[in-house]
């Protein structure tokens, strides 16, 4: 079932953020709080749009967070965080995710994201159709 990103859900969000992004490929050092924080403070950015995937017993299979963003005269939707249950991948959950929040914005044709380059995320979010962004690069400082 899918239903809206609440305040009320958060940490059920943060224990599968954290658990997913612990381990491979990603091996990133998450802790509960930092997830919180991270999750909590895009949750309440003005615009915000995020979808959760339940299974049929209540347990939570993936959710996709982000938040629209004007330019020029249209909005355009950057998605902050997208992750699925590991042992859940591969089996069309990501993509009835972005399908109910494409559902929620019709109106919006330019979506956009952050992702590791050469990677599983990126070849899945290519089968979406998305593509790299032929003029813009991402900088960072140190």
């Amino acid at each position: 079932m899918i239903a809206a990103l609440t305040n009320d859900v958060l940490a059920a969000c943060v224990s599968l953020y954290v658990d997913t992004f612990s381990a491979p490929p990603w091996n990133e050092p998450w802790k509960a709080d930092d997830a919180a924080q991270r999750l909590g403070d895009f949750l309440a950015t003005p615009r915000a749009h995020g979808v959760c995937l339940w299974d049929s017993e209540g347990e939570l299979l993936g959710f996709a967070l982000g938040h629209l963003e004007r330019a020029g005269a249209d909005d355009h939707f950057l998605l902050k965080e997208m992750c699925v249950r590991a042992s859940e991948q591969r089996r069309g959950h990501g993509t009835l995710l972005l399908e109910a929040l494409t559902a929620q914005l019709p109106d919006v044709r330019h979506w956009y994201l952050l992702t590791a380059r050469d990677s599983v995320a990126s070849a899945f979010y290519e089968k979406n159709g998305f593509r790299a962004a032929g003029r813009m690069g991402v900088f960072v400082r140190p």
